[in-house]
């Protein structure tokens, strides 16, 4: 037992070192990251914790505010900068771990608990999310938190954990929407007809005041958000989780386009995220070992089996589908994977040091993005930096002459960059005397009006995978 609980923490601090060192040395890379990092620096930059901005004045209706929230406070008390922009991802994931290896501890046992956080956090997908920003790591925390306290309420009769159930719905439409509640009562509502434990969860939860909470959790910000920008209600429900979700070529997205992959890529997505545990598991489970001699049948086995899978059948409809879907289950798995461990009376040790595979591919990708500069990832943190070794001044400005966001330079820059290929806004720069700058690919280049070209001079070439980015200065006899 000691054994097993040394050999964890070891790998356990080995891996949250490891991130902690990606987090500080990887740069914020686009579109994804930097996209809801810089909405997260506006949030902080203009005080509106209401509403989400794409861009000054522009509403982000695509996404609830919890995740938003999270990265703007972290960067009110750290600084504008990409390790606090990520840490709220860390921390929830760190939560969410101490959640499987408190529910573990209390049905599976002191070993298995740590089996289970190693599985949750030694898993490909989860220790990617965990510290990256975006908006899945507090759907994982939401729903792993209803999850466990839904069991834990049932099973210990404890108020508390009743009540945490319905503050995980809650944040949970805070964290994706309705989304969040569909990705918990699913499970839980197909265990309940196995089992036929309908009274036992009447009796169980607090239900006036569980769902008071929720809602007083969940639904302020939903009126609010529909006050300040009409029509965010609509866009957001029907848009973003009926037609998104419906339809694989959805033509509405307002920020970006529709994801379109062939149905069921979820069931790859998983098994690939959940690497490098998912053989094993499947392994197991095709030996289909009993549980112990004398043990109950309480329905944990089939509760974390449910919990694992439903997310999955249910993404299984969309034609819709990113990598990070299959996140809200790694926890369900986290604790059948040491389900299956513990039938299987496997050894812990090549289990443990086989949960390293992840921070050290980690390792490797920081290392890549050290060693490699500009062939590895895609952001503009050295353009800006470059820019800001010129020191210009308040007034000076940067247009980026494109027709592609660049959200890493908005955000290295403190949202000073403009993106235009009107000829206007490039005109404009020779207006007066000030020192601006223009970064332009070596083709939009051709496409600028001729005057400008003439005004402003090279300084300096930036490399992204396949894409050089020049970095123009207002010759000193035009500024």
């Amino acid at each position: 037992m000691e054994q097993t609980r040394r050999r964890v923490v070891r790998v356990l601090m080995a891996l949250l070192v490891i991130r902690l060192i990606a987090m500080f040395v990887i740069p914020l890379n686009d579109t994804t990251e930097a996209r809801y990092a810089e909405i997260a620096r506006k949030m902080l930059e203009t005080g509106n914790w209401v509403t989400l901005l794409h861009d000054y004045g522009v509403p982000f209706w695509a996404k609830p505010p919890l995740s938003t929230w999270l990265s703007a406070a972290t960067m009110g008390l750290f600084g504008v900068n990409a390790f606090a922009v990520r840490l709220p991802a860390l921390l929830l994931a760190i939560g969410a771990g101490w959640l499987i290896w408190l529910v573990a501890r209390r049905r599976q046992g002191i070993d298995a608990a740590w089996i289970a956080l190693l599985a949750l956090a030694g898993g490909l997908l989860f220790y990617l999310c965990a510290g990256t920003v975006m908006t899945d790591p507090a759907l994982m925390f939401c729903v792993t938190l209803s999850q466990v306290a839904f069991w834990l309420a049932l099973r210990e009769r404890s108020k508390l954990w009743g009540y945490l159930f319905f503050a995980g719905l809650g944040l949970g439409l805070l964290a994706k929407g309705p989304l969040a509640i569909v990705l918990v009562g699913m499970p839980i509502f197909i265990w309940l007809c196995l089992r036929r434990e309908w009274m036992t969860m009447w009796r169980g939860l607090p239900w006036l005041g569980g769902l008071l909470l929720m809602l007083a959790i969940g639904v302020p910000w939903y009126i609010l958000a529909e006050m300040r920008t009409p029509g965010f209600l609509n866009y957001f429900i029907m848009g973003e989780h009926v037609h998104r979700f419906l339809d694989p070529g959805w033509k509405g997205d307002r920020y970006g386009f529709a994801h379109a992959t062939p149905h069921g890529m979820i069931w790859p997505f998983a098994f690939a995220g959940l690497l490098p545990w998912s053989p094993l598991a499947i392994y197991w489970l095709c030996r289909r070992r009993p549980a112990p001699a004398g043990e109950a049948d309480d329905g944990w086995m089939s509760y974390i089996v449910l919990w694992s899978l439903m997310a999955l059948a249910f993404f299984t409809l969309s034609g819709n589908i990113i990598f990070p879907y299959p996140l809200p289950m790694t926890g369900g798995f986290a604790l059948l994977f040491a389900e299956l461990w513990r039938r299987s009376r496997m050894a812990s040790a090549p289990v443990v040091w086989l949960g390293l595979s992840a921070g050290l591919i980690t390792l490797a990708a920081t290392l890549a993005f050290v060693a490699l500069p500009g062939k590895v990832g895609r952001t503009q943190e050295t353009l800006i930096r470059a820019w800001q070794a010129e020191h210009p001044t308040a007034d000076s400005r940067l247009l980026y002459w494109d027709t592609r966001r660049e959200f890493s330079a908005e955000f290295y820059s403190q949202g000073r960059v403009r993106t235009s290929t009107d000829a206007q806004a490039a005109l404009a720069l020779l207006q007066d005397h000030t020192v601006d700058y223009i970064a332009t690919t070596p083709n939009d280049y051709l496409t600028l009006p001729a005057s400008v070209k003439q005004a402003f001079e090279e300084i300096g070439r930036f490399h992204n995978p396949g894409e050089v980015t020049l970095l123009l200065r207002k010759r000193q006899g035009n500024a």
